[in-house]
């Protein structure tokens, strides 16, 4: 008895059943927060340059993992938008359960634009002068997440216990077979 803690490599057990957790909340929040906003170009929610949330893991004797998600503001053409017409501007949606808002300050109507170097934008006058023009930005990934951490975390404890119960069963599964 008195070598079982040795055996069962404690650190090492609850290291991984953290690291599950960590995974199965990053699914969680990243799930929760494609369905409650209107993003129509996924890969700012995967991808690490752009704000896509990514895991750094626990090890041994540290038993702490961190999703982390780092970025800045992201063009409102990320989101779902419509293109300007002649008597509208163009138009936004950030949350799903919202409608679609006209992009206008000031009686200067947001309007689609093609630069010279191919990039496309939703853009707005700065003054009553054609140029210069501003691209219109929306909210970052980080923030998007962050309001979807708030509503997850409720359901953190109850995934832990899942996970610690599922490692330990594991290595003492392993552990019978071994005597």
């Amino acid at each position: 008895m008195n070598t079982l803690p040795n055996q069962l490599k404690a650190p090492g057990v609850l290291a991984s059943a953290i690291n599950a957790t960590a995974n199965e909340m990053k699914r969680k929040i990243g799930q929760r927060t494609r369905k409650r906003y209107a993003i129509s170009d996924k890969k700012i929610l995967t991808d690490r340059k752009r704000g896509g949330m990514y895991l750094e893991r626990a090890k041994g004797a540290d038993t702490s993992a961190t999703l982390i998600s780092r970025g800045g503001m992201v063009e409102v053409m990320a989101y779902m938008t419509r293109r300007n017409t002649e008597t509208t501007a163009a138009m936004l949606k950030v949350l799903n359960e919202s409608a679609m808002t006209a992009l206008e300050v000031d009686g200067r109507k947001a309007f689609e634009a093609t630069f010279q170097s191919g990039h496309t934008a939703i853009v707005q006058r700065v003054g009553r002068a054609r140029l210069p023009v501003k691209s219109l930005m929306a909210p970052a990934v980080p923030m998007l997440y962050g309001k979807t951490y708030e509503e997850a975390t409720q359901d953190y404890y109850s995934i832990l216990q899942k996970h610690i119960q599922r490692e330990v069963e594991r290595v003492l599964d392993g552990f019978g077979r071994a005597a």
